[in-house]
């Protein structure tokens, strides 16, 4: 458990014990999983943490998983199991087949496996084939955008999906993008982990042709040849990866956010800067295109040559940023928070 998806659980999870539900959260780790100790004061007190102890070796992690998950299933110990993202989801539904189980399994993509594009296209298809199989063998899909909805309809030809927008909490907007009078050079800012899906050659291919109008900023971390490969130029500043409180400042002192990834479930980071009136030049993918109204709060972009020409129209007028900058706010607050996570994935669960 790491990154987005951990923020997502930590989010459903506590909302959904607002509500009053029993919630316990199993999870795997990963490199970036943050130490039980710190997982404890993220998640609500009231929120059971269950670590599946690694073992060393990720194929004996995943067999434990789908070995504990088999016995919830066979004496009903939940009511319902919610798997997020593709590997939790095939195990999630996987482990259920051939037990008569009164237990739901909903399951959450948070970004499908098929969109990636540094797969091979027979992987990607065998990926697309499973993800058929097992949409027939779940209690039904649990989707963030409407992008993801029909991408689902139309691809997976799901018979059972659920719509549950993804957002931030209604405080996430409380620091305010900073005055551009306040400020010296104009910054366009990028959040995300360096690596194939997040594009990070896009960025610094806009960097190098607009520099002399605007820093160019990533915030995040990644391995350290990815970041020599892709950003390793003078016109981008890597920071990183810094806490939560922090990210939101740096957002707030960027002009523009540059987000031109490759595909994704419905990101974070973008709905911050939109929350804080950051107008934000995204690519078009799925979920990207749910978070930015095109030409309102952003531009949503279909190649490489247009991401640099929004980038440098934004830049160089003043009125359009400010004017997509408050229609964003506008736009963010009315429509990308997630105040009803809560209620919302009670609802599913009883209507399925």
């Amino acid at each position: 458990m790491g990154s987005g998806v951990m923020t997502l659980t930590e989010r459903l999870s506590h909302m959904q014990a607002v509500q009053g539900a029993q919630v316990e959260v199993m999870y795997l780790v990963r490199s970036d999983t943050p130490s039980p100790e710190e997982l404890r004061t993220r998640f609500n007190h009231a929120v059971k943490l269950q670590r599946v102890e690694p073992h060393g070796n990720r194929v004996v992690d995943l067999a434990t998983m789908w070995t504990n998950l088999r016995r919830i299933y066979r004496d009903n110990a939940v009511d319902v199991v919610h798997c997020h993202s593709t590997v939790a989801g095939v195990i999630g539904r996987g482990a259920r087949m051939g037990i008569r189980s009164k237990v739901k399994v909903f399951y959450s993509p948070h970004g499908f496996a098929f969109l990636r594009l540094n797969m091979h296209p027979i992987v990607r298809r065998a990926v697309l084939g499973l993800e058929r199989f097992l949409a027939r063998r779940g209690s039904g899909l649990i989707l963030s955008s409407n992008s993801e909805m029909a991408l689902a309809a139309e691809t997976i030809r799901a018979p059972r999906a659920f719509l549950l927008r993804n957002g931030l909490s209604h405080e996430a907007h409380r620091i305010e993008a900073i005055p551009e009078d306040a400020k010296g050079r104009l910054t366009v800012g990028m959040v995300g982990r360096v690596c194939y899906q997040k594009a990070p050659w896009r960025f610094a291919a806009v960097a190098k042709e607009l520099s002399s109008r605007a820093d160019f900023v990533w915030v995040g971390g990644g391995d350290e040849a990815d970041i020599d490969r892709w950003l390793g130029r003078p016109e981008v500043d890597v920071t990183g990866w810094i806490n939560a409180d922090e990210l939101k400042k740096t957002i707030s002192g960027f002009d523009l956010l540059l987000f031109p990834t490759l595909w994704e479930g419905m990101a974070l980071s973008l709905i911050q800067a939109q929350l804080q009136g950051v107008p934000a030049i995204v690519s078009d993918v799925v979920g990207n295109v749910d978070c930015v109204v095109d030409g309102r709060t952003g531009y949503i972009c279909r190649d490489d040559d247009e991401l640099v020409a929004r980038t440098a129209e934004l830049l160089d007028d003043h009125e359009l940023r400010l004017s997509m900058a408050t229609n964003a706010r506008t736009w963010a607050r009315a429509n990308l928070t997630d105040d009803h996570i809560g209620v919302g994935s009670l609802e599913i669960y009883d209507m399925a």
